[in-house]
């Protein structure tokens, strides 16, 4: 039943998407885990993942972050990259297709589980990178680096001081073991906080959210949008979640979780 909803649901959202979503503008998507074995929506195969490279370098242009936020607009279809939190499996599985394509990519990473060797929750068994595991990325010349918190907090439950120790710990924890400061951040879970974003304005050029839509010239850079990729899209639904960001999915999404920010 659930596998029948939540198809309906993409089938609905993707009807929609014309009508409610802008066409124009980079999409940046969400990625987490590629052949994690979590079973997890976040978890792709990394059979899945490959085919939809394939596919985005058929029918868009993939581009780095960094070229997207500096000024949207291009006439072709753009996608950026991005994968959050920071998994061995992306190392593992996602980076070699990534590297032998030569698609750029962004890792927003949480600090505490790269440091201490630990999953990121408790009952996870999902193993973190390594330092070393980052910096062979960061040779290939195609990953951009962010920060996304210490320890993955939903920003909304803390204090804005609370907010400036995570990120500043996280910052710290990057620059020592990369050698500079991160320029750009991903809310975790993609819940903005109106605490947190004068904190992150503060120590960020750019932030990301989790909501779907393009990037647009006038987009306000520390609400960028991102579209989540699930393990559900498949390949059936991965050209109209990129082109049209499956709006109606979102937005009930949002209901449900109760998530009412930006």
């Amino acid at each position: 039943m659930a596998y029948l909803s939540r198809r309906l649901l993409k089938l609905a959202a993707a009807a929609l998407d014309p009508f409610l979503s802008s066409v124009e503008g980079p999409r940046i998507l969400i990625y987490h885990q590629v052949g994690g074995g979590s079973g997890r929506q976040m978890d792709l195969d990394p059979g899945v993942f490959r085919a939809q490279l394939v596919w985005l370098v058929e029918h868009a242009r993939v581009i780095g972050y960094e070229e997207a936020v500096a000024g949207a607009g291009g006439e072709s279809l753009e996608v950026v990259l991005t994968f959050d939190d920071g998994y061995a499996d992306v190392y593992e599985h996602a980076f070699p297709l990534l590297r032998d394509l030569g698609l750029p990519f962004t890792l927003f990473l949480t600090t505490h589980p790269i440091e201490t060797a630990t999953p990121l929750y408790r009952d996870d068994r999902s193993t973190p990178l390594s330092w070393s595991q980052v910096e062979e990325m960061m040779a290939s010349g195609l990953v951009t680096i962010g920060g996304h918190t210490h320890r993955h907090p939903d920003l909304r439950n803390l204090t804005a001081d609370a907010v400036e120790s995570e990120l500043a710990e996280a910052d710290e924890v990057i620059e020592r073991r990369l050698g500079f400061r991160p320029r750009h951040f991903a809310y975790p879970w993609g819940y903005w906080s109106e605490e947190a974003d004068r904190v992150v304005r503060r120590r960020y050029e750019t932030a990301v959210l989790g909501r779907p839509g393009p990037l647009r010239d006038d987009t306000d850079r520390h609400l960028v949008p991102r579209i989540p990729v699930q393990a559900a899209d498949g390949t059936a639904f991965f050209g109209p979640r990129v082109r049209g960001g499956l709006t109606l999915e979102d937005r009930v999404r949002s209901r449900v979780t109760g998530y009412r920010g930006p």
